[in-house]
């Protein structure tokens, strides 16, 4: 039996973050670099780089979106964040 590669599977890195990573940085950091003076935004984009590195070791791919979405942060889609509760009924119940 042969070995098979198991990098089939394994989600492209850009040194240690994911595309999605480096998209939610570059609108984190980007806006205030074309509003206002870039020095400060680029210094601290690339300071936060190792951060979101460091914090996303160990955790399953797409883990920003899903951490984002649990801060309050609504994406098309989704059902809105928080504690939304549905059915399929109407809560009036006296009313026919």
């Amino acid at each position: 039996m042969r070995n098979c590669p198991r990098t089939i599977d394994k989600p492209l890195l850009i040194l240690g973050l994911e595309g999605e990573d480096v998209a939610v940085l570059m609108i984190f950091f980007g806006i205030p670099a074309v509003l206002f003076s870039p020095t400060i935004p680029l210094l601290a984009f690339f300071m936060s780089w190792p951060f979101l590195a460091f914090f996303k070791r160990g955790k399953p791919e797409g883990y920003m979106l899903h951490y984002l979405y649990r801060l309050g942060i609504p994406f098309d889609g989704l059902l809105p964040p928080g504690n939304v509760r549905y059915a399929v009924y109407s809560r009036n119940e006296g009313v026919a």
